[in-house]
């Protein structure tokens, strides 16, 4: 075959490639969710507690905006019934709005510190991960080093949030420059913004073990991006799925701690996962490229 025909191959093929890495990115969730589910139950210990104290947080949210209009009652005390027909409206129509406001402010709230929560215990769950993908034996109990892992899991994962808030609130105001377009803009950008940030902040543990800087995540992400965005995707997806995400998160840890062992080349031992594949096809070789 002629340097031009390999050319043409490897440009048709490129396309295939990409849709192949992301399809492969896209089941390393699936492929956590089976590593600790099925395979290795006992990582429960890891994974139970964020999902405990979201569900208590949760809990505590329909509490308070069920009684809204007690809480309400604190500030402006109810209207007897010889008060006039309009004062009792509005004070009933202020004991609903008290309660959506609160459900409305606590769900948002729960949402945004879930990963914070859950962030120590997720580095645990990831640590395990890593052991029982790669054969290691366990690391010694250290309470300073769990203790000062701690507050680096807590503080990185305020950083990725506050990163992510600071990017996408701006985009979205700015969509609304030029109606239509600007959302559509704005959605083509979120879905590639977003996918590329679950991928980041799920391979972070191991990362961060490593001692890895921002811009060699950034590197593994670049190289290996349609596996990494495909496996962004598929959190994404099953994170917005209500109830489904609070048994979700362990999967994702796990699929991204074996997602980043398996692009790292960090994987050893006979119980390592296989590494992704993908179609291999001719390139041009170096001679033939200069020729």
């Amino acid at each position: 075959m002629s340097d031009l025909g390999r050319r043409g191959v490897h440009a048709a093929a490129a396309p295939l490639r990409a849709g192949l890495g992301f399809a492969a990115g896209f089941r390393y969730p699936l492929r956590g969710g089976r590593f600790v589910y099925v395979e290795h139950r006992s990582l429960a210990r890891y994974w139970i507690w964020p999902i405990l104290i979201t569900v208590v947080a949760l809990v505590g949210v329909g509490f308070g905006a069920a009684h809204a209009a007690e809480l309400l009652g604190e500030l402006w005390t109810r209207p007897p019934a010889s008060a006039s027909a309009w004062l009792r409206f509005a004070y009933g129509a202020a004991s609903v709005l008290a309660g959506v406001l609160i459900a409305l402010f606590g769900l948002i709230t729960v949402a945004l510190l879930t990963s914070v929560i859950a962030a120590p215990f997720n580095d645990l769950l990831s640590e395990e991960v890593e052991r029982l993908a790669t054969g290691q034996p366990p690391l010694p109990f250290r309470l300073r080093k769990m203790l000062a892992d701690l507050v680096r899991t807590v503080r990185l994962e305020l950083t990725k949030l506050g990163l992510y808030l600071a990017v996408m609130v701006p985009a979205w105001l700015l969509s609304w420059i030029v109606p239509g377009v600007g959302q559509v803009v704005y959605t083509v950008f979120a879905f590639g913004f977003t996918a590329t940030y679950f991928a980041l902040d799920y391979i972070d543990w191991p990362a961060s073990r490593r001692d890895r800087a921002v811009r060699e995540r950034l590197r593994m992400v670049r190289r290996h991006l349609p596996t990494m965005l495909g496996f962004g995707t598929g959190v994404w997806v099953l994170l917005f799925i209500p109830f489904v995400n609070l048994f979700f998160m362990p999967a994702a840890v796990a699929g991204g701690t074996l997602l980043f062992l398996d692009v790292d080349g960090s994987a050893t031992g006979a119980s390592a996962p296989v590494a992704p594949s993908t179609p291999s096809f001719p390139r041009p070789t170096s001679g033939q490229e200069s020729s």
